[in-house]
């Protein structure tokens, strides 16, 4: 079967947090499709449908077997979106997720906490903070490499490293949102 050549080539993920809570992720994995099977699913809507029905149930799925807290408080990620596109050949699908959960901040010091099943990677991958202007990233634990800029922050790991884990970003916001 032409899906058993799909191989991973890449991940990125970019994350948006909002003064109310309110966190968006877009997620987008990179793939090599050698017999170009997404390339031939585009052209048959009620299978691509299907697809993309399968993809959006499995991100789902791998979401409710992880744990995300917001200030001790457990949050539950929804998949609100999902589509498969190509990047410029039909050999190079990527599949995209748009993930969102909300929280409740408080005054002074907030924790972001997720707890997944440690992996090794298969592929390269980024994932890209974006905080409301101001806030202070003040201590992030997680396997992934990190840098910060402000109130923006990118991690990356690379193929053969592990993530997962418990990971941990304690952050203040500027302004009082409650």
């Amino acid at each position: 079967m032409a899906e058993e050549k799909i191989t991973p080539l890449h991940a990125e993920s970019f994350f948006f947090v909002s003064n109310s809570g309110e966190f968006f992720q877009v997620l987008i994995y990179d793939y090599y499709d050698e017999g170009e099977y997404y390339r031939r699913l585009s052209h048959d809507e009620e299978a691509f449908v299907r697809e993309v029905d399968k993809l959006w149930l499995n991100m789902q799925s791998i979401l409710d077997e992880g744990e995300l807290y917001v200030n001790g408080v457990r949050v539950r990620p929804r998949v609100i979106f999902m589509d498969i596109q190509h990047r410029g050949s039909g050999t190079l699908p990527y599949f995209i997720w748009i993930i969102n959960f909300k929280g409740r901040f408080r005054r002074g010091v907030n924790i972001y906490r997720s707890v997944y099943e440690e992996e090794v990677l298969e592929y390269d991958c980024e994932a890209y903070w974006c905080f409301p202007a101001g806030t202070k990233i003040l201590d992030v634990k997680t396997y992934m490499n990190k840098d910060i800029f402000g109130n923006f922050m990118v991690l990356w790991a690379r193929k053969g490293d592990k993530i997962g884990g418990e990971e941990e970003i304690k952050f203040r916001l500027s302004t009082t949102l409650i």
